[in-house]
């Protein structure tokens, strides 16, 4: 069954979402009173920073799977 349009939209509605709630939780913050303080392009830079931690964790996980 091929992706359409409208379940792409709705995909990347519901990913900015859940990015919104994964750092309103780190912050300590209603979705709300996130969203009405940091801009877009802050939320950009959470998402670059989960990325690297993701990467980070990731990799020392791989490192101790080598160890042993």
């Amino acid at each position: 069954r091929p992706i359409t349009k409208a379940l792409q939209k709705q995909f990347a509605k519901e990913s900015l979402l859940i990015v919104e709630m994964s750092v309103a939780k780190e912050l300590g913050m209603t979705l709300t009173r996130l969203r009405s303080e940091i801009t877009f392009a802050e939320l950009q830079l959470w998402v670059l920073f989960f990325n690297h931690q993701n990467e980070m964790q990731e990799k020392a996980m791989k490192d101790a799977k080598r160890r042993r």
